[in-house]
């Protein structure tokens, strides 16, 4: 068998086959004809075996490949997932900010209101010792309703800082939750 070659030849149809070509060609005639037809099956069963091999490994290597594109298009749609995520993440953030920065403008106005209702409690102090006493009632009253009003400004501020406050508090823990998705698919999250 070491003397012996094969080769692959196309038929008139285009269709392949294995042809045997010997390098004596004096032996026993054209293409082979001294050996025997079990030296011929032997031989075509040893070369089938090869090449059932061989096609057992491109099967392999074709399953390697279709996993492989299969992560592949299962990363970029993660991927694609997380951008989406970080977007989110990011407008959250943004909206956490703006309400920091409210609730921050909120509590300055509500110092100022705390500061004015001082002021007003002292120059109510001030009227009651006074010697003017209907003019002093006249812009005590007046004094009174401005105080109202304030403490119903206070009031309603309040609700909306506690509301406020609420809302952060959502979007910090729905932050956190994104930071921690995000930190457990692999992404580095500041």
């Amino acid at each position: 068998m070491a003397d012996r070659d094969y080769r692959i030849e196309r038929d008139g149809r285009g269709r392949e086959r294995l042809v045997r070509s010997t390098s004596h060609r004096g032996q026993g005639g054209s293409h082979g004809r001294g050996q025997s037809t079990r030296e011929l099956l032997n031989e075509a069963e040893e070369r089938e075996q090869i090449l059932n091999g061989e096609i057992a490994a491109l099967q392999t290597r074709l399953s390697y490949a279709q996993r492989d594109l299969w992560q592949y298009q299962t990363a970029a749609t993660e991927h694609q997932q997380c951008r989406n995520i970080r977007a989110q993440l990011d407008a959250q953030i943004r909206e956490v900010r703006r309400m920091e920065d409210r609730l921050a403008d909120e509590e300055d106005i509500n110092a100022r209101l705390r500061g004015k209702n001082e002021e007003l409690k002292e120059k109510y102090r001030l009227m009651k010792r006074g010697s003017r006493e209907e003019d002093y009632r006249q812009r005590y009253e007046e004094k009174l309703a401005e105080v109202e009003l304030l403490r119903r400004r206070l009031i309603d501020r309040d609700e909306k800082l506690a509301l406020a406050e609420t809302r952060i508090s959502d979007k910090n823990r729905t932050i956190a939750y994104l930071k921690n998705y995000l930190r457990t698919h692999g992404f580095h999250v500041d």
